[in-house]
């Protein structure tokens, strides 16, 4: 194999190496706003769930 035919191919492989990290990057951002969406989803789970154990908190009774 020839010093240029090298090169090609470690230029080639390089490229391919950064596409990867650009959709992995891409990958990440989403799975960072689907978990932000599931974390408050949780959270106001939970507050239904306290509601439905404990009732509604005494200050927000007294404000309706």
């Amino acid at each position: 194999m020839t010093t240029s035919q090298m090169d090609w191919d470690k230029e080639v492989k390089l490229e391919k190496l950064e596409n990867m990290i650009t959709v992995y990057e891409e990958h990440i951002k989403t799975l960072e706003q689907e978990n932000k969406s599931l974390k408050l989803q949780v959270e106001f789970l939970k507050q239904q769930l306290e509601y439905k154990t404990f009732g509604k908190p005494l200050d927000l009774e007294e404000e309706e």
